[in-house]
């Protein structure tokens, strides 16, 4: 016996509650094709077989690892971002989230392996800043500088002057 109905109501099916699982089913097995498409196809652009039948590296794999360790180990520099003129430069740990800097105050400091193309041309010009390279040499030196810099930060005479000392340059949010 069915239950009675309020007058321009229908009764919902069962049928109708039932999400259909073949599309779910259908659109999983594509998804999971195509990542597996992808990923197979990085993968061999990446290994090869040596001539035991064992996976290696192309050529071009293995070149691009000895460029990026060559450059790692033996060239990098510590540098600092300053400000060309006088204004309000964003503040990753400032509450109002920017702070005002004279012209040459420390923006940030820094280590790049690429030295000043670590940024582009037109992110110096949108903040204002110049890049100045205080050390160049090997990358643990340049981080060890890095780092000297950043923890002696705050008492350096331009956050000494501010009325909100700040613990870090303005573009930093840790020690390294």
């Amino acid at each position: 016996m069915n239950a009675p109905h309020k007058k321009g109501i229908k009764p919902i099916s069962q049928a109708s509650n039932v999400i259909s699982i073949r599309p779910l089913l259908l659109l999983t097995v594509v998804m999971i094709g195509a990542f597996l498409v992808i990923y197979l196809k990085k993968y061999d652009e990446l290994v090869t077989e040596d001539a035991n039948g064992n996976p290696a590296l192309v050529p071009d794999r293995r070149a691009e690892i000895e460029k990026r360790k060559y450059k790692n180990s033996n060239e990098a520099e510590q540098y600092v971002l300053r400000a060309i003129a006088p204004g309000f430069v964003e503040c990753y740990l400032c509450p109002d989230g920017k702070v005002w800097l004279e012209a040459n105050e420390i923006a940030k400091i820094g280590v790049s392996t690429n030295g000043q193309d670590r940024y582009s041309a037109e992110y110096y010009r949108k903040h204002g800043l110049y890049y100045v390279m205080e050390y160049r040499g090997d990358l643990a030196t340049a981080k060890n500088k890095e780092i000297e810099r950043l923890g002696t930060y705050p008492l350096l005479p331009e956050n000494q002057k501010r009325e909100q000392r700040l613990i870090y340059p303005p573009l930093n949010s840790k020690l390294d």
